[in-house]
């Protein structure tokens, strides 16, 4: 059943989603990818709306998921949006929302139907990662969807900072000693870097390319008494090259008690490696 938006745009409505609007859905969704994201494909959306947060045991078990969509007065598909209630607690999750040209009003649609549909219950936004994308709202990007939220009375909460590399622009590497082996969880490869004598420079644990792209899980290196532990991150990154990773992105917690990435450090030895910051990523709740 469609409801009038109020407050927002008067001439907005919002309805669940049909099969015939996943196309429009994937076309919002592609509007707003990150660099170094591979894009949403027709099957990858099925599995978001019926999986929700990846399998992701932190999002304990969900209900029934909603998927909204806010259309204009010319009947077009402007804004679509998912979200859960967690039955554990009950509280709401709010799991991916966007919006044409990330409109804010679109978004405040969106937001306000979900908030009047979960009544007084706290509500969660973002802060799952879905098939469709990492958990947190890149707020640079989505300036219009971060404002919504907050004129709603969201709170940021946990952040993160989007980092993004292009592999092909790396220098030959000096370390040709390197053990790369699968791995289950994260589907992707544990990487060891090692001197030829065995001695150890890091590990990492690296997701397997999707279209070129993959994701840096974790890394360590070796402590480096002439601060170039940023070359050693360099050349592991070179033998993922060869191993036709094109793109690589990374997250590093930003908040005040994120392990090993509380601070600036981590985020320089990337960025001097090659890595630039695109954006950050924030959580949101909003309490009754």
């Amino acid at each position: 059943m469609a409801t009038m938006a109020v407050g927002y745009e008067a001439s907005m409505t919002v309805r669940s989603c049909a099969p015939q609007d996943r196309e429009r859905v994937l076309e919002l969704i592609a509007g707003d990818r990150l660099p170094g994201r591979p894009a949403v494909t027709a099957v990858m959306l099925g599995r978001a709306l019926e999986d929700g947060c990846l399998g992701d045991p932190a999002a304990g078990a969900l209900g029934e998921l909603y998927t909204d969509v806010a259309v204009d007065g010319a009947g077009e598909v402007v804004g679509v949006s998912c979200w859960a209630v967690r039955e554990e607690d009950g509280e709401g999750l709010l799991l991916w929302l966007h919006g044409v040209e990330d409109d804010q009003r679109v978004a405040g649609v969106l937001v306000e139907h979900i908030l009047e549909q979960a009544g007084r219950r706290t509500v969660h936004a973002f802060n799952m990662p879905t098939e469709i994308g990492f958990a947190g709202l890149p707020v640079r990007n989505r300036r219009g969807s971060a404002a919504a939220l907050e004129a709603a009375g969201f709170s940021r909460q946990d952040s993160w900072s989007y980092l993004h590399h292009r592999l092909d622009t790396l220098r030959p590497r000096p370390h040709a000693v390197i053990d790369i082996t699968e791995c289950a969880d994260p589907y992707g490869w544990y990487v060891r870097l090692r001197e030829k004598n065995g001695t150890p420079l890091g590990k990492a644990v690296i997701t397997r390319p999707v279209e070129g792209t993959a994701v840096l899980e974790w890394i360590t290196l070796a402590p480096e008494p002439d601060g170039t532990g940023h070359v050693l991150l360099e050349q592991c990154l070179s033998h993922l090259a060869d191993r036709d990773v094109r793109e690589l992105v990374v997250l590093l917690d930003t908040s005040a008690d994120g392990p090993g990435h509380s601070g600036g450090p981590a985020r320089d030895l990337h960025q001097r490696a090659g890595f630039h910051e695109i954006d950050h990523l924030y959580t949101y709740t909003r309490r009754p």
